[in-house]
């Protein structure tokens, strides 16, 4: 029996090349995950945007969340326990990022990375002993054909610039869902032949978790 299976073509994927209009926010609560209240948001499973200007719970002002169980006022931070961060006072705005489709895309390869390993072997111990430490989402490589002057590829040269952190997002076909990624372009590069047309690169540095999100009911 054959399982699940999803073709390249058909998937989207979308890269960060700005923001739309900002939600206000009005509560963040100290949970674990962090609930944010920002009143009609309008906002979806999987909307990824930027925090800015909190007064109280500062440790969220300048990060990309993934917003989850979204409601009609309210979103969670995936990922994000703020029941250790300082008590929201006011103030605060939610920026939407807004994704271009990459249609120049011909390949895709995220590779993860290896979680540490301490080793706390004692005296007591009848074997070596480890704990694991924090998890490595690893690396995202795109091969696409070279259009330096289209939106994607112009965002992703901007962000090496930068060294900001940009949004990915992979649509899946059919019911497949999405997968969100957070990370920085450590590199980008082209290169053309005779025969041939212009190829290009570009290597991000993930960070945080990878968000694998079903498909909207």
């Amino acid at each position: 029996m054959l399982g699940k299976v999803f073709k390249f073509n058909g998937s989207t994927f979308g890269v960060q090349t700005g923001f739309a209009a900002t939600k206000t926010i009005t509560d963040i609560d100290s949970t674990d995950p962090a609930v944010v209240t920002a009143t009609a948001h309008g906002l979806s499973d999987g909307a990824v945007g930027k925090i800015a200007a909190v007064v109280g719970m500062v440790e969220l002002n300048g990060g990309l969340y993934v917003a989850d169980n979204t409601d009609t006022n309210t979103l969670e931070l995936a990922g994000v326990d703020a029941a250790g961060y300082a008590a929201y006072v006011s103030g605060g705005t939610f920026a939407p990022v807004t994704f271009s489709n990459f249609c120049e895309l011909t390949g895709i390869n995220q590779q993860d990375g290896t979680a540490d390993r301490t080793e706390v072997t004692s005296i007591c111990s009848t074997a070596k002993e480890f704990v694991t430490g924090l998890s490595d989402s690893g690396t995202l490589s795109l091969d696409f054909n070279w259009a330096g002057n289209q939106p994607v590829q112009a965002a992703l040269r901007a962000a090496k610039k930068s060294g900001e952190t940009i949004a990915f997002k992979v649509t899946f076909p059919e019911d497949g869902g999405t997968a969100i990624m957070l990370g920085t372009v450590s590199a980008t590069s082209f290169q053309g032949a005779v025969n041939g047309v212009w190829k290009g690169s570009a290597t991000i540095q993930l960070t945080g978790e990878i968000f694998v999100l079903p498909a909207a009911a």
